[in-house]
């Protein structure tokens, strides 16, 4: 990995860390990217509704989500990825990529991205109210 992967991957986790008010667990960021389009949203446990809060990511997130995507496809060895699941839990962090061959093309991102955060987050009940 180069060191421009390695500070956007950490302005990611920072970033997110600043937007989670009341974080309480696990953070989750769920990006879909491919050549001009992105969706990226924020899932996290959060200690004041007791639930699973969700926020759009703002622009200055999607950007660097963007600009990490563009970057990991020019080194060498590594694959192009259209999913990023960058989680935070406790200390500690990790990123599942999700590769073209491994989406289903039957399904769009509102039947892919409940599946992720049952994934990270099993049965929890998830708030979408406005903050």
């Amino acid at each position: 990995m180069n060191q421009i992967i390695e500070k956007l991957i950490r302005n990611i986790g920072q970033e997110a860390m600043a937007l989670a008010d009341g974080l309480a667990g696990r953070l989750l960021v769920y990006a879909e990217v491919e050549d001009g389009v992105i969706s990226a949203d924020m899932f996290y446990v959060n200690s004041l509704a007791g639930s699973v809060r969700f926020r759009l990511c703002p622009e200055s997130m999607r950007t660097l989500i963007q600009e990490l995507w563009e970057r990991w496809q020019v080194v060498p060895g590594n694959r192009e990825w259209r999913v990023l699941a960058y989680v935070i839990d406790g200390g500690d962090f990790k990123i599942d990529f999700g590769y073209p061959d491994q989406i289903n093309e039957n399904e769009d991102l509102s039947e892919r991205r409940p599946t992720a955060v049952k994934k990270y987050f099993g049965e929890a009940k998830v708030d979408y109210s406005k903050p």
